[in-house]
């Protein structure tokens, strides 16, 4: 196992006052639960509402996979949004970026809830989705990144893992409350009621989210190692080109070292969703339920992640994290072909602690691949062009795996490659910020 001290890649800078790092850690927490709450939700009810909604005109299987891959739309702009958000955040500051991303991914998000359906307007429906899910995908891809490199570059150095799984349990939450919010709504309504205005509510609650968001997000402060760096005339006049010349075996690991989360975390909550309802024929609540007590462990397991990132190294927690992750989807699809209620949701506890403790360390982690003139660039470009990869076309995958093989196997030895990937990728992050001097 590889050297575990981190090679050193801050400016140094005044740490904020506990008061204000502490308004800071919600702050960028709540944008990553806002992140995930949009994401979730829409990727839920593309799984069990949407095909009926917006693509009324096909059968049940194809709609379903029209549906999927409006999903995946989303999953194409990230990239895009991480290199525009984050060559502005590295020329001009986190904290702005932060706000104009917000902004970006949950308007688009209410504006879904507002759009007629197939019924109404024919094929303009699908195309309007899909023109919103390209601008809420634009705005989640600069969120996670800035988030990540304005609590890190504002948090004591010995304590960035805990620190960073504050910013992580943003998924969990958002999680949580957009599975809590599917699953009461499926519990109260009719299938019809459902299909003709219950599908609406979650992503007009994404109003409320964003108004919460912008007011904790006003009142913080900016990164103090980008305040510092910016007095020193220091700050990248071309992050991209600058972290494509100089980084770009970093960008490439990051890839690889996030591409199996994002493909395990995505076939769980949206294939998976969409394999109970559609292949074991359960209820629609017992599968949102299932994907409920998975994030609540997660979000335990977020946190234990960050801890013993700090305690036992970043490099070996996320290891940790890649191996006992292997097992995942068998265990978890092997659970759902029984169509046992019961069984499924003791599998889901298990599940939510085995990916919750690599996510919980991978922002401290990614924090560390990169220096402080290209990282918001440089985290942004591997995380979102792994979730792309992993995330986006995963489920997609997924689908066509199953219809033509008849099984999950397919799809579960997929997921289990990547993360042999990210393993290896990982045990080589040391020596790759050793040979490109990542230092600022």
């Amino acid at each position: 196992m590889p050297e575990e001290k981190p090679v050193s890649q801050t400016i140094t800078a005044t740490a904020l006052p506990p008061r204000v790092l502490r308004k800071t850690a919600v702050a960028t927490m709540v944008g990553n639960l806002i992140e995930f709450y949009d994401f979730n939700i829409y990727g839920t009810l593309s799984a069990i509402v949407f095909g009926r909604i917006f693509f009324a005109n096909l059968d049940p299987v194809t709609a379903t996979f029209m549906s999927l891959a409006t999903f995946a739309v989303g999953f194409l702009a990230r990239p895009l949004g991480g290199i525009v958000f984050g060559h502005f955040g590295d020329r001009f500051g986190r904290k702005p970026m932060l706000v104009a991303s917000l902004l970006t991914m949950g308007g688009a998000t209410a504006l879904m809830g507002l759009l007629p359906t197939f019924a109404a307007v024919g094929w303009l429906a699908p195309v309007l989705l899909v023109a919103l899910r390209f601008v809420q995908g634009l705005g989640i891809g600069g969120e996670w990144g800035g988030a990540v490199t304005l609590m890190l570059e504002s948090a004591p150095e010995r304590r960035r893992g805990i620190f960073g799984s504050v910013v992580q349990s943003g998924a969990g939450l958002g999680i949580i409350l957009s599975t809590a919010t599917v699953t009461v709504l499926l519990t109260t309504l009719t299938p019809e009621q459902m299909d003709a205005w219950g599908w609406r509510i979650p992503l007009l609650l994404s109003v409320a989210l964003v108004v919460v968001g912008l007011i904790v997000r006003s009142r913080i402060e900016e990164s103090p190692e980008f305040t510092a760096m910016q007095s020193r005339s220091k700050v990248a006049r071309a992050p991209l080109a600058e972290t494509l010349r100089r980084h770009w075996r970093m960008v490439l690991l990051a890839i690889g070292m996030y591409i199996a989360i994002a493909a395990f975390g995505f076939t769980q909550g949206v294939f998976f969703t969409s394999y109970l309802v559609n292949t074991v024929q359960l209820p629609q609540s017992v599968a949102t339920t299932a994907n409920l007590i998975a994030a609540i462990f997660y979000l335990a397991a977020t946190f234990l992640g960050g801890y013993l990132s700090d305690r036992i190294g970043r490099i070996r927690t996320y290891v940790i994290g890649g191996l006992v992750l292997i097992p995942a989807p068998f265990l978890m699809f092997g659970a759902g072909a029984t169509g046992s209620v019961a069984l499924i949701y003791a599998t889901m506890v298990l599940i939510g602690l085995i990916t919750g403790t690599g996510y919980g360390a991978q922002a401290s982690l990614f924090f560390e691949l990169f220096p402080a003139r290209v990282r918001y660039t440089g985290i942004s470009l591997g995380f979102q062009i792994a979730a792309v990869i992993g995330g986006g076309l995963t489920p997609l995958l997924g689908a066509a795996l199953t219809q033509a093989t008849g099984s999950t196997v397919s799809i579960s030895l997929y997921i289990a490659v990547l993360c042999v990937v990210l393993v290896l990728c990982t045990l080589a992050a040391p020596s790759i910020i050793r040979k490109e001097g990542n230092r600022a």
